[in-house]
């Protein structure tokens, strides 16, 4: 028998028992719509994460208090506040670190808000006003103007505040009360939108009128954060570790018991990378846990097939047929469900993302991803029906004819 006699001979067997085919078949296509549905989210999700980290910058750092490193995996100390505190002279010694172009000192400080007859609490920003559009990516403003040098009692607002926060809008020119002092909305910020940026529900006013709201809650000469804009030709991830080496130094601290941490792009980055792998891989495990189940059907289907086609078995080899023409019939037969469960899956599972995609979800179609996916499909198939096939090739003639 040729190939492609095994082929059609293979193919009018699977069309003569229908239904059987097609449930077996389904068990495949559901594993692999699963694959390609949720690793092209998880792509999507990192496509996305590092499309909004634009709007962090990536030649700007943040200096903080706080020791963030080890990630989300690290254990229970991870993301722990420090005793550490940032003061001036931090701020001058990052001032002077090479690469360095642009500095600002920041306060964050919570404060009671009020805006006509509603009261919320929120985080203030503090930044100096000579500097601080230099250290932030801000975009365009829905009204009015940003902070200016010389500007007191004057605040800058987030979408979010200005829209969402109270019942009534916040505009341009209105009165604010923060920590019960009056200040005037002197512009809003169009909407990013980003998950990863908190522009959007930023208040900002002068460095100074934030030390005032803060009070003894901050130690003299203290600053919440120290934001850094890197100079032009410079490499960040140098000047990032410049900027660590050197405070590590100032400040009488090691790697072990460092009380400060460097936020940028790329921290933010690996963070997230480090998330998505381990939710792809587990997202990987149970997508293969579908295939296994596809795979455990095509072999049930295909011993059932053996012991149907018994008498069949010996038909053929009395004519001529050879234990490995026998054992190919039935691995070609195995090869068809895993080809055609891989492209009906890959199809689902490409609609699948399209319709994802339609409401507003990010998900990536990837071609790398799919040929992967159809392979895994295919060898599934081979897999599951070597034993059978095997089988069935030892199978001698004489019993095989005698077979009810």
């Amino acid at each position: 028998m040729r190939f492609w006699d095994v082929a059609n001979y293979s193919f009018g067997h699977l069309k003569h028992r229908g239904l059987r085919t097609w449930l077996t078949l389904l068990g495949v296509v559901v594993g692999i719509a699963a694959v390609v549905l949720l690793v092209g989210l998880a792509q999507g999700l990192r496509a996305g994460v590092s499309e909004e980290l634009e709007l962090f910058g990536p030649d700007l750092i943040v200096v903080l208090p706080i020791n963030l490193e080890g990630g989300a995996f690290a254990g229970p100390t991870s993301f722990r506040p420090t005793s550490g505190k940032l003061f001036d002279k931090d701020v001058d010694v990052v001032r002077k670190t090479e690469g360095v172009d642009i500095v600002t000192k920041a306060i964050y400080t919570n404060a009671d808000l009020k805006y006509k007859r509603e009261s919320v609490s929120s985080t203030v920003y503090g930044m100096e006003t000579d500097t601080y559009q230099d250290t932030m990516v801000l975009r365009e403003l829905d009204e009015g103007r940003l902070l200016e040098p010389g500007d007191r009692k004057v605040a800058l607002i987030g979408a979010t505040i200005a829209y969402d926060t109270f019942d009534e809008e916040i505009h341009a020119n209105s009165f604010l009360e923060i920590a019960g002092e009056k200040y005037r909305v002197v512009g809003i910020l169009s909407e990013t939108g980003s998950s990863y940026s908190n522009v959007d529900s930023m208040i900002i006013i002068p460095f100074e009128d934030s030390q005032r709201i803060a009070g003894n809650t901050i130690a003299d000469r203290e600053v919440s954060a120290i934001r850094v804009k890197i100079s032009e030709g410079y490499e960040p991830v140098e000047v990032e570790e410049n900027i660590e080496w050197t405070l590590m130094k100032h400040r009488g601290v090691t790697e072990d018991d460092k009380d400060f941490s460097m936020v940028s792009a790329r921290f933010i980055q690996e963070q997230v990378d480090s998330i998505l792998g381990a939710l792809t891989v587990f997202l990987m495990i149970v997508s293969g846990i579908s295939l296994l189940v596809g795979a455990i059907g095509i072999s049930n289907t295909m011993f059932m097939s053996v012991l149907e086609r018994t008498r069949e078995i010996g038909v053929l080899k009395s004519i001529g047929a050879t234990s490995k023409q026998i054992q190919d019939v039935f691995l070609m037969e195995a090869s068809m469900i895993g080809i055609s469960g891989g492209t009906i899956g890959l199809v689902a599972g490409a609609l699948l993302l399209e319709l994802v995609i339609f409401f507003g979800f990010d998900a990536v179609v990837s071609l790398e991803m799919a040929a992967v996916a159809f392979i895994v499909s295919v060898g599934v198939g081979i897999i599951a029906g070597t034993v059978p096939a095997k089988n069935a090739s030892k199978i001698p003639a004489i019993e095989a004819l005698r077979y009810e």
